[in-house]
């Protein structure tokens, strides 16, 4: 079940690859009212306390894939529906130390019916989170 909030309770955590924790994850729910294509998402700038992560950087997984923000954009076949909740992985060497810490996201998408000059639109959403050793 999605919460309200964009930014998802559950899945703020490190993650590992080969036994060394190389970033964090957390779920956002999609913010418009409707799903929308892959290539129209315009990424996803990350902020930790005093961190931050420009949009390109966070990898994006939709539909059991992960991609770039690149791959993404170029994408035909990829859908961000308003049901599924996007992982969305940052590169951080090391991960987050336990605790809480205030994650802020700004979420920038395309929407094909609204005039150029005012895209995209920017989705802001913070919340307190947790990492559990």
């Amino acid at each position: 079940m999605l919460e309200r909030e964009l930014i998802q309770n559950r899945g703020f955590r490190n993650v590992a690859d080969g036994g060394e924790i190389t970033g964090f994850q957390f779920l956002l729910r999609m913010p418009n009212y409707r799903g929308l294509w892959g290539s129209l998402i315009d990424g996803v700038s990350v902020d930790v306390g005093d961190l931050h992560w420009d949009p390109d950087v966070p990898l994006w997984t939709l539909q059991g894939r992960r991609f770039t923000l690149a791959e993404l954009r170029r994408s035909t076949d990829v859908r961000w529906q308003l049901d599924e909740l996007a992982t969305i992985t940052v590169p951080h060497p090391g991960g987050l130390a336990p605790g809480v810490h205030e994650l802020r996201v700004a979420i920038a998408l395309h929407a094909p019916y609204i005039p150029a000059e005012f895209q995209p639109s920017v989705f802001p959403a913070e919340r307190k989170v947790t990492i559990v050793a």
